[in-house]
């Protein structure tokens, strides 16, 4: 067998890790099918298969417990007859949750978890009534027709192929009398090693069970005659059979054989048109190219390269700074307009190759969703109800970063609508007995929309406003003032409990403020719709990506700020003598309708009160809101910086940009700055105090960070 360095093995580990998350992946999805269709003997077939790679893969890596078990497994789904889908399905199910506590451990190095409960099932599974135990099953042969492969070794074969080489599928039969017939696999081996390459061996090599008969992938430059020879060993093989494996023209070339003579395989059959059949290489690419073309990466090498093009953006910029200063100094020049074109073309070259590595880490939601419906399987069947999952919009493509960072609360808000939201049978009314529960994805704009809808029992703003005012969060006349949309997101406030709405209202709240918390810091919004007695849906809105953005930058106080300009509804010009005081908010009536606004440094007194302001109407979701800001400086893109506590504290600071100039600019987050001004009570003193978004020795500590120095 090939021996690998170490080097090799630990990228191979690292291999089977990812692919293994795959695999139990699969094995929930087809478990899942099996329960909903007991009778689907295709489902049964796709579970075996699936443990049978995963058995595979892990004995090539070296992790003996997990294959040992997985063949055990094997060995179950294998009974004939087949065990009752029921109690197929409960072994399934423990054993993803078996081999995915075990990955964990391997990854980590840790102790394994004991595997006796997994193994107690399967005993219990075997030992059914008219069934035989697995080590006492007959093992039947696989034809080489029907022999089943891992990825692994199926890509090995695509590759000798591709080379030119011969790949051979090739069974021996072990003489009756051998009498070491566990050794006949190695000895095998070690006869047709100097000739061939031996990609896989069946059984595999830690098998301790003898067999009949030894099955081997083999790749070589060699003609079948010579390796047949090789494979004729006395007193350990009798007979010696092959077909080519995955032969170009689709058809299988068998060539079978006693000893000692073994005749070579049959050409491969040419075309209807009677032309010559292609080269093996050439027919090998065409039929593999889709795999061929797929390459795994891992996710840290794709951020570092969209961190190169952030630069190069920081670049770009510097470079028009630099240009716009040399038109100033030199206006008549001719080289004024070569130097236009040149730097037109680097930005078109460099905003194609900023789309071309956002769409490389842009992954579909559907790598999210399919972990649902096994969570909500479970959930529903701890809570005694019917719930069914129906998934949408699974092919919407989302940044990579952002897809991991929503699992959590998405998994927590699928949680409360199968334990809260949804009513038990009794409560379901003149609705289906089965709720349903929805994930659906889309795009709008440059955002992603992600819902989690129910038709449960949906939520109480009345139940809500009364507990929030027992909880000592409102008091009752700020209460009656708050509209309901502002009502229904109390459940997002750190502290705020909905216990009684969970079993007698709402169902909802326990916890959201962890949904709120995560929204917040990947900028985006959360939003709630619901329907007493209907259902709720939480709509969750997230940028596309998070590391470039189209900007609006001004200035407060000679400071300089930006926004993401998506977010900026409109630009108003007003003067200071046009704000209005509304129970202690500053107010600026603008076309009718009244918007609240939030001043971000302090209010001009005396003379300057009458110079004009800028108001940037803000809006998130439903809501609206006003900042004032002295000048606005134009729009920039920006390349966000994101900051570390040690760096600067500023909830209200998202992350930095430097601009082409070496100027350091804070991005804001406006998110909290709404939640900010939502939660202000009225006394006197402005909702965003002056100095609250960044204190002077931030500033000088951040602007040390940007430089490359030490704070």
């Amino acid at each position: 067998m090939t021996h690998f360095s170490e080097e090799r093995a630990a990228e191979m580990r690292e291999l089977f890790f990812e692919t293994a998350q795959e695999l139990l992946q699969t094995l929930n999805d087809d478990t899942l099918q099996l329960e909903k269709n007991p009778g689907d003997q295709e489902a049964v077939r796709a579970i075996r298969r699936t443990v049978h790679t995963l058995k595979g893969d892990a004995a090539a890596c070296g992790f003996r417990e997990l294959s040992e078990l997985a063949h055990e497994l094997e060995d179950a789904l294998g009974l004939e007859p087949a065990p009752a889908p029921a109690a197929l399905a409960e072994v399934a199910f423990t054993a993803a949750d078996a081999f995915t506590a075990m990955l964990a451990a391997y990854r980590s190095n840790s102790v394994l978890p004991s595997a006796e409960p997994l193994r107690k099932l399967i005993r219990a599974l075997a030992q059914e009534p008219g069934k035989e135990e697995p080590s006492k099953k007959k093992k039947k042969y696989v034809s080489a027709e029907r022999a089943q492969w891992t990825e692994y070794e199926k890509l090995a074969v695509q590759n000798a192929l591709a080379s030119g080489q011969h790949a051979y599928h090739v069974k021996v039969d072990i003489d009756p009398g051998c009498a070491m017939p566990i050794a006949a696999r190695q000895l095998l081996i070690n006869a047709v090693a100097p000739a061939a390459e031996v990609l896989a061996v069946r059984p595999e090599m830690s098998s301790t069970q003898p067999s009949k008969s030894v099955e081997l992938l083999l790749a070589t430059r060699q003609e079948w005659n010579a390796i047949a020879l090789k494979c004729q060993i006395p007193t350990v093989s009798t007979s010696v059979r092959a077909e080519e494996a995955w032969h170009p023209a689709g058809t299988p070339q068998s060539a079978q054989a006693s000893a000692p003579a073994v005749p070579a395989p049959e050409p491969a059959v040419a075309s209807a048109s009677g032309a010559e059949p292609a080269s093996r290489g050439r027919a090998a690419q065409a039929s593999h190219s889709a795999t061929e073309n797929i390459l795994r990466v891992d996710a840290e090498r794709i951020d570092n390269v969209l961190n190169l093009v952030g630069e190069l953006i920081i670049g770009k910029s510097m470079l028009q700074q630099t240009m716009n200063e040399f038109i100033r100094v030199h206006p008549k020049d001719s080289l004024r307009g070569r130097f236009a074109d040149a730097l037109a073309f680097q930005a078109r070259v460099l905003n194609d190759l900023q789309r071309s590595v956002m769409k490389v880490r842009m992954v579909p939601v559907e790598q999210l969703f399919r972990r649902f419906p096994r969570m909500v399987r479970d959930v529903a069947k701890q809570c005694g109800k019917e719930v069914e999952l129906a998934i949408s919009g699974q092919d919407t493509d989302l940044d990579k970063s952002l897809l991991d960072a929503i699992a959590e609360p998405i998994a927590h808000l699928v949680r409360n609508a199968v334990s809260h939201g949804i009513e038990d049978a009794a409560g379901r009314g003149g609705k289906p007995v089965r709720g349903t529960i929805r994930l659906d994805a889309y795009h709008q704009g440059n955002q992603v929309i992600v819902e989690i809808s129910d038709d449960g029992r949906g939520m109480d703003a009345q139940a809500i406003r009364a507990r929030a005012i027992e909880q000592g969060l409102l008091s009752r006349e700020e209460a009656a003032r708050l509209p309901e949309a502002e009502i229904l997101e109390l459940v997002f406030r750190p502290g705020f409990s909905t216990a009684k709405e969970i079993t007698e209202v709402s169902g909802r709240g326990v916890g959201l403020d962890v949904v709120q918390s995560v929204m917040q810091r990947l900028k985006g919004q959360v939003e709630i719709l619901t329907q007493p007695g209907q259902g709720t849906t939480f709509r969750l809105k997230l940028p596309l990506t998070l590391a470039i953005i189209k900007a609006l930058l001004f200035r407060v106080e000679h400071r300089l700020y930006a926004i993401p300009l998506n977010a900026v509804a409109e630009i108003s010009r007003a003067r200071e003598s046009d704000l209005h005081q509304v129970d202690r908010y500053e107010v600026l009536q603008l076309r009718g309708q009244v918007l609240q606004l939030a001043r971000l440094g302090r209010p001009r007194t005396g003379t300057n009160s009458t110079g004009k302001i800028f108001v940037l109407v803000i809006a998130l979701g439903e809501r609206k809101l006003g900042l004032i800001v002295d000048s606005l400086e134009g729009e920039e893109e920006l390349v966000i910086k994101a900051l570390d506590d040690q760096t600067i504290e500023a909830e209200l600071i998202s992350g930095a940009s430097i601009l082409g100039d070496g100027r350091v600019v804070l991005i804001l987050n406006l998110a909290a700055i709404m939640e900010r001004c939502i939660k202000a009570k009225p006394s006197g003193e402005e909702q965003i105090p002056y100095g609250l978004l960044l204190s002077h020795a931030d500033r000088e500590r951040l602007k040390a960070a940007a430089a490359g120095g030490q704070p």
